[in-house]
């Protein structure tokens, strides 16, 4: 098992250090080539409130914008899912040091169960898609170790 971030999930802390693990293997990024994405996570709570943090994919650049809203941040697209279903992904990661099968962000929005991919336009469903193995990779850095982030 890997080691956790040192961060709640979800929080921007917790966003900014998966973005930082995820650059820390700037080849493996490369690899997967140039993305162009302005990408929302929503988070909804048990009661239906939701938060609602965003990635921009910039080239082979990653940002981690923190918690924001719809209008400001104007996502191309949207994953929305319960907390728990995010957690138990988030909870693979870490323990294998990757999504398992199940627990991909494709296995969990194929169905829009749980998960529901919500864009303005055919363009942001496609761009999910399309950088799919990009927006995969990013969030399987969760299950990176400190000390890869360190030598990063």
């Amino acid at each position: 098992m890997t080691s956790p971030t040192a961060s709640e999930f979800p929080s921007d802390l917790w966003f900014s250090e998966l973005i930082r693990r995820a650059k820390t293997d700037r080849p493996a990024m490369e690899r997967l080539g140039i993305a162009d994405l302005r990408f929302g996570i929503e988070i909804v709570a048990d009661d239906g409130s939701s938060e609602l943090f965003g990635i921009v994919l910039d080239g082979y650049d990653i940002v981690a914008v923190g918690r924001t809203d719809e209008d400001t941040f104007a996502p191309e697209v949207v994953l929305s899912g319960p907390i728990e279903a995010w957690r138990a992904m988030i909870r693979s990661i870490e323990a294998n040091g990757r999504a398992d099968a199940a627990q991909t962000l494709n296995s969990l929005s194929i169905a829009s169960v749980p998960f529901e991919v919500r864009a303005p336009d055919a363009v942001g469903q496609d761009k999910f898609y399309r950088y799919m193995g990009t927006l995969q990779a990013i969030f399987d850095a969760a299950g990176t170790t400190p000390a890869a982030v360190a030598r990063g």
